[in-house]
């Protein structure tokens, strides 16, 4: 982040332009590493890093992606990415980079609405939120217990990008479909 444009990491800003430009031509191993320096060490704006990086793991899963706000504003909808999915489906994606704060399920749900009412996405559509760290259980039990529940999925950084690795190296027609898939709520019953 240092090398690009003036160091600056802010909405619309060169060096914004200038990381994501290099995170899409980057290898998928050199996404992990910079995710792990993310979470293992303290720096300026790691957080907003790892947003865009998550939102790269969505490019390589075919996702035609928007990038989020990196902080929000009263006049836009704070969403971290909105991925659309060859199939149609949308995902609005919340990063996190560890569940150590609660996270406000209602918040992410408004603007999942948000994005219906300006007809941005279906209402189909889902929430799925990306949790840094493995541990996740706070997020998994408030999820739960709540009536997001039928509607987001949770999932780590590192699945995350199992599954990306998964798909590159997998030579199946329907894989990165299935994979996709993966990201959606269901229901067991």
């Amino acid at each position: 982040m240092a090398t690009a444009g003036d160091g600056n990491l802010s909405d619309y800003s060169e060096c914004s332009w200038e990381l994501r430009e290099y995170l899409s031509r980057v290898p998928s191993a050199v996404l992990n590493a910079h995710i792990s320096h993310c979470l293992t060490r303290s720096f300026d704006n790691s957080g907003l890093v790892l947003q865009d990086l998550v939102n790269e793991l969505g490019r390589r899963l075919d996702c035609r992606v928007e990038n989020g706000l990196y902080r929000g504003r009263q006049d836009a909808i704070g969403f971290d990415g909105l991925w659309q999915s060859p199939e149609g489906h949308s995902l609005v994606v919340e990063v996190k980079t560890s569940d150590t704060f609660r996270i406000s399920l209602d918040v992410i749900a408004g603007y999942r609405n948000a994005l219906v009412r300006q007809d941005r996405i279906a209402e189909r559509a889902t929430i799925l939120i990306v949790v840094g760290r493995q541990e996740t259980g706070e997020v998994e039990d408030q999820i739960r217990g709540s009536r997001h529940a039928w509607d987001a999925r949770l999932i780590s950084t590192e699945a995350l990008a199992d599954l990306v690795a998964i798909k590159e190296n997998l030579d199946c027609k329907d894989a990165a479909s299935r994979i996709r898939g993966l990201l959606e709520p269901f229901d067991y019953i």
